[in-house]
């Protein structure tokens, strides 16, 4: 907090000592370079160390937080709702009766269906006796035919009834009612409406003696031990990323301070229309605080330098000719053009034109030019050993 202070300190000081500088030396010409011998007053700057960090530019990227499962739950059939055990809020598990529907007539049904297996399985037996008996009758008239005991019109007659007892309808019969016994009971079982995932009942839109179907949305249901985000990113930034990547992810209606989430899912393909490719972020939810809906912003890694020399962007110039930055040499402005690598947006990493231990100067410099005369007062002045 001190430091903040000082800094705030030290801004309001420079500014003014910058404003009444430019005055005193406004009257002095155009010229980009310090005159030969020229004594104007020295002007005020703060400056900071070219030192070695580690610098890691990161993506940044935002969209809403969903439970890693979300389930919305409907009937599968058409009825009017008979009671509703849940709340939103509710924690359920997987198997959990969420609403039931009026199973009075299905009820109706499926009795109706169990009689009528039952009269097709005694019609069964009656066919298998018969068919027995037809065979039995079928064997003796044969013989008595073959002995010439009887005529071949009473021999075929008993050879019809064999054909007739042999018919598969009594077997026919009884599978279709057992077949409409066994949907009466699955639609029977549809009256009764379960959570299919453990979780939280995040939204009801049922109400005892409404009548739903299969388009209702009835309940939500999401599980918040994990969470997930999807962002999307271009098509220079994809080839940076990798599955398994630690990303940092901020929650700003939780707390302050970053979750850690695992990049789980990356797309093979951008989307159509805006040309960007969908990342997914996965990471625990202790306590369940992350609800779905909320905010998140991930930061994610994409280039790192490490042990790179650097300086606070704020000592960078940028103009038509490239990136320069001021140094105080014995009191006096040196310009110094650079290269410049990645930043995080704190400090630039600058890979040549500056050597480690050089001051820079990071604020007043811009009304410097080169060869001015600087006063040093504020940020951190080279030390001597």
């Amino acid at each position: 907090m001190a430091k903040r202070v000082t800094s705030v300190y030290w801004v309001g000081v420079l500014t003014g000592s910058i404003l009444l500088g430019l005055i005193l030396s406004g009257c002095g010409g155009s010229s980009t370079t310090q005159a030969p011998g020229a004594k104007s007053p020295a002007v005020p700057v703060a400056v900071e160390i070219a030192r070695r960090s580690d610098v890691v530019k990161e993506l940044v990227a935002s969209g809403q937080l969903v439970g890693e499962q979300s389930v919305v739950v409907s009937p599968k059939i058409t009825g009017k709702v008979a009671s509703v055990p849940v709340e939103v809020g509710s924690v359920v598990n997987a198997g959990d009766v969420l609403f039931t529907l009026d199973d009075f007539d299905l009820r109706a049904q499926v009795q109706q269906s169990e009689a009528a297996v039952s009269v097709a399985l005694a019609k069964q037996k009656v066919a298998e006796g018969n068919r027995e008996n037809a065979a039995k009758q079928y064997e003796r008239y044969k013989q008595l035919y073959e002995q010439g005991a009887v005529s071949a019109d009473t021999f075929d007659s008993y050879a019809l009834k064999l054909q007739q007892a042999q018919s598969e309808e009594p077997e026919a019969t009884l599978a279709q009612s057992q077949a409409a016994l066994a949907y009466q009971r699955s639609q029977l079982a549809n009256t009764v409406i379960v959570s299919p995932i453990p979780g939280t009942v995040a939204l009801r839109n049922v109400e005892v003696g409404s009548v739903v179907s299969a388009t209702t949305q009835a309940v939500t249901v999401v599980d918040l031990s994990r969470v997930k985000v999807q962002v999307s990113v271009g098509e220079q930034q994809i080839g940076k990323i990798r599955q398994g990547q630690e990303v940092k992810v901020f929650v700003p209606a939780v707390r302050a301070d970053a979750y850690t989430g695992v990049v789980a899912n990356l797309s093979p393909a951008a989307d159509s229309k805006t040309k960007s490719y969908m990342i997914e972020i996965k990471m625990d939810n202790p306590g369940q605080a992350l609800k779905q809906g909320m905010f998140a912003e991930v930061h994610i890694a994409t280039d790192r330098s490490e042990g790179a020399l650097t300086v606070p962007v704020d000592a960078i110039v940028a103009r038509s000719g490239g990136n320069f930055i001021y140094t105080v040499q014995d009191g006096v402005a040196k310009e110094v053009q650079v290269n410049t690598g990645i930043s995080d947006g704190k400090v630039t990493e600058i890979m040549g034109g500056l050597q480690e231990g050089d001051q820079v100067i990071v604020l007043g410099q811009q009304g410097l030019v080169n060869g001015s005369r600087v006063a040093v007062s504020g940020g951190q002045e080279k030390r001597s050993n």
